[in-house]
């Protein structure tokens, strides 16, 4: 009897004589955006009488059942928003609509923040911020990059440099303008990125096969210009920046003004302008006659921004007007082979500002319209279009006064097109999925009296990916993606015979890549990245023909090339450790090309217009691989010590034999003093930095004009500091290069035939900001 009542009193349901009868309301309804009217995804309605909340869904629908007659007051809370606090009568089931308002400066920073972490997983990703790129201030852009380990330069003498990202380059190295694939007849060695790097306060290297979201080109690595954000409050702000270079004898300026349009709610807008000139070059015995410089540009963005979407315009024009190297034109073979032995250049003039044949004339044109629209919270549609118009000329010294007619004159234009749906599949699978087109035309304009270099053509690619992601907790995420792409090429040229063909060439493409991060510790990470990337043969390695005055070489294109296809595994290691006093990372990588493409040496050719080294574009199966290491080590509050080093191999797997042109080992050690404040002044910092390269020994044997030169060691200081002036700000910063004036020759330089390279240089930069807080 006693087990039986003990067990009914377990057993029955005590609690419901606790509740009233009458208990079965539902309050339901939809969380929306006051403004639009547009549901609310996941927003959370609590009741707090009850301590009882429930989410809603993707549509902001909401639902609470079991509920009893009475008062209650509701919490309804969503990211971006304030909460608010809603009271209810209940006497019935019924449905409530609520609503909430987004805060936009607030969403702002939400997204930064959920983005960044979602993309290229795996692969190394380094960043150089503003202050990183004020001290490369008057550089071009491969200059500003060179202090990433494992990205180096390839120059053609001191004023044309393209970056190089672990033995790749050119048009293995995709540049994001804005968003937009820089295009820009990048095909040449010396056609370096027609972009003020300057237009963007940050630059992001991606350091790996990136061909799943960007297609082609990406198989060495992506540099990307990151699009300024455009104000949504506030009132004007503005920014002014010199710089003055020593070498060269000139300088530069940038000039930046933005602000909102009060009547108009997220409506922001920017414009922006800057200029460089610059004289001859000076090797510490010599000056490099005709390496003069010029160079202008300017931009315009107009964007409004709202929670459920946005629009934004932008338009930038870009022009740059360079000598080239006088003493790389010679008249015969004999006097070829005396410059490449002799140390110095066969021609010397003093100092000028004059920019005289051969030399470089550029004007690029990019327009953008790019627009995003929120489907639900989580899921948005973003489509871009870009414009870009590409005017070329290249100037040679030519008889019967037509100097100034030009040699090679190219007019490129090209249409992109990319739609791109970012989507979450559940609570944690998220991902993209995008289509994207391009459409190029290539023009040579009529009258230079000369055979094209390259052929009129017409391009059309498009191509598809789909690229997912998926966290599992704070410290393991995944990433994977395919893409398909094809691309048709139409050339429309005259054969040797002089008769008028058109051949075309078809290319089907594909790729994929799996990625995983992973923290090991609060202070390591560890990421890996398997991804394979493709690149069809360029018109440049199909069909060139003739003098490339820009490189002052010949070069003959194959026409039976096929596509590039990369397979490259990567790891990345990075921590923070001793209490965050040591940051180091390092990153190892192995990347096996098939039908790889380069220019081979072949020897000198003898024209009309004198005697040049000739290249052939030839392909074989590479196989690459390399370290990058960096540390850093706070010894005290303001001194440290940093070291960056990076290492590539490259071997000719066909002709088991080094590759040719492949950075040498590169290694840079700087002493760091900083201090956060002093006398007014803020973020003070000053370093001494050892540049070492270590002589290339690794290269194809009595394959190039001449031995590889020497290893070098470069001394550099800078310092910089910031002056705060209530909402306005005072930045100074002064950087010397090569104080020792040493005379060296870089094996990355197509140029080291004939000169050593540029010898010391100061340059000192100031900026001032107005209109904006700064801390």
């Amino acid at each position: 009897m006693f087990r039986s009542v003990l067990l009914f009193l377990f057993l029955f349901p005590w609690p419901l004589l606790a509740q009233p009868l009458g208990c079965e309301l539902v309050l339901s309804g939809r969380v929306s955006d006051e403004h639009d009217r547009s549901g609310l995804g996941f927003a959370e309605v609590r009741i707090l009488e009850l301590a009882r909340s429930v989410q809603a869904d993707e549509q902001g629908v909401y639902r609470i059942e079991g509920l009893c007659e009475g008062s209650y007051t509701l919490q309804v809370a969503h990211l971006g928003c304030d909460p608010v606090i809603v009271k209810i009568q209940l006497s019935r089931s019924t449905e409530k609509d609520l609503f909430l308002e987004h805060h936009e400066s607030e969403l702002k920073d939400l997204e930064v923040i959920r983005k960044r972490p979602d993309e290229n997983v795996g692969l190394s990703r380094t960043e150089l911020d503003k202050a990183a790129l004020e001290s490369s201030a008057g550089r071009t852009l491969a200059e500003a990059l060179s202090s990433i380990p494992g990205v180096n330069m390839l120059s053609s003498g001191p004023t044309i440099n393209k970056p190089v990202i672990h033995g790749l380059y050119g048009n293995r190295i995709l540049t994001l303008n804005q968003g937009i694939r820089q295009e820009d007849q990048q095909w040449g060695t010396e056609h370096a990125p027609n972009l003020d790097p300057f237009s963007s306060d940050r630059i992001t290297v991606l350091k790996g096969a990136a061909s799943v979201q960007y297609g082609a080109d990406a198989m060495g690595g992506v540099v990307i210009t990151e699009p300024v954000e455009l104000p949504r409050e506030g009132g004007l702000r503005g920014e002014l920046r010199g710089v003055g270079l020593l070498n060269g004898r000139g300088g530069g300026g940038n000039g930046s003004l933005q602000g909102t349009i009060p009547s108009v709610r997220g409506l922001g807008w920017r414009v922006q302008g800057g200029g460089r000139y610059l004289g001859d070059a000076e090797a510490p015995n010599y000056v490099l006659s005709n390496t003069g410089v010029r160079e202008s540009g300017g931009s315009a963005a107009l964007g409004w921004h709202r929670f459920r979407g946005g629009v934004d315009i932008f338009y930038s024009y870009f022009a740059r007007e360079l000598g080239i190297l006088r003493a790389s034109h010679i008249g015969n073979l004999t006097d070829l082979q005396n410059a490449i032995e002799s140390g110095e250049p066969w021609y010397q003039e003093p100092f000028t500002y004059a920019i005289e044949a051969p030399r470089q004339s550029v004007q690029h044109h990019l327009l953008k319209v790019g627009s995003t629209y929120r489907l639900t919270d989580r899921n948005e549609l973003v489509l871009t279009y870009g414009y870009q118009a590409d005017d070329r000329q290249e100037f040679d010294i030519r008889r019967g006064g037509r100097t100034e007619r030009p040699a090679i004159d190219l007019w490129l234009a090209t249409h992109t097109g990319d739609a791109v749906f970012k989507h979450f599949i559940g609570k944690h699978l998220h991902g993209k999925v995008g289509a994207n087109g391009v459409f190029q035309r290539n023009t040579n304009i009529p009258g230079t009296g000369i055979r094209p270099l390259i052929p009129d053509f017409e391009k059309v690619s498009g191509g598809v990916f789909v690229l997912e992601h998926l966290p599992l907790g704070e410290r393991l995420e995944f990433e994977a993606g395919a893409r398909l792409e094809a691309s048709r090429l139409q050339v429309s040229k005259y054969d040797l015979n002089d008769v008028y063909i058109m051949p075309e060439h078809e290319f089907v493409n594909h790729a994929f890549s799996f990625g995983v991060n992973r923290t090991l510790a609060d202070s390591t990470h560890f990421r890996a990245n398997v991804s394979s990337a493709f690149r069809p043969p360029q018109v440049s390695e199909l069909y060139s023909e003739g003098l490339h005055h820009g490189s002052a070489a010949i070069e003959i294109g194959d026409p039976t090339l096929g596509s590039e296809r990369s397979l490259k595994a990567s790891v990345d290691v990075e921590g923070r450790w001793l209490n965050k006093r040591l940051s180091w990372g390092g990153t190892v990588y192995l990347d096996r090309i098939a039908n790889y493409i380069y220019l081979r040496p072949q020897g000198y050719q003898l024209t009309i217009r004198g005697a040049f080294p000739e290249f052939a574009y030839v392909s074989t199966d590479a196989l690459l691989w390399g370290l990058d290491l960096s540390g850093e080590f706070a010894f005290s509050a303001r001194w440290s010590l940093r070291s960056r080093w990076s290492f590539v191999r490259g071997r000719d797997q066909v002709r088991d034999e080094w590759l040719f042109q492949m950075p040498a080992d590169r290694g840079e050690n700087s002493l760091i003093w900083r201090n956060k404040e002093a006398g007014g002044w803020r973020a003070i910092e000053a370093s001494c930095t050892s540049t070492l390269v270590l002589e290339q020994t690794r290269y194809p044997v009595g394959l190039d004009f001449t031995e590889p030169p020497p290893g070098y060691h470069l001394l550099g200081l800078s310092c910089s500091a910031t002056k705060p002036l209530g909402k306005n700000e005072l930045r100074l910063g002064v950087q010397g290069n090569n104080l020792l004036n040493l005379a060296y020759r870089d094996y990355l330089d197509r140029f080291r035939y004939y000169t050593d390279a540029r010898g010391s240089d100061v340059s000192v930069v100031i900026r001032y900001s107005w209109g904006a807080e700064h801390h």
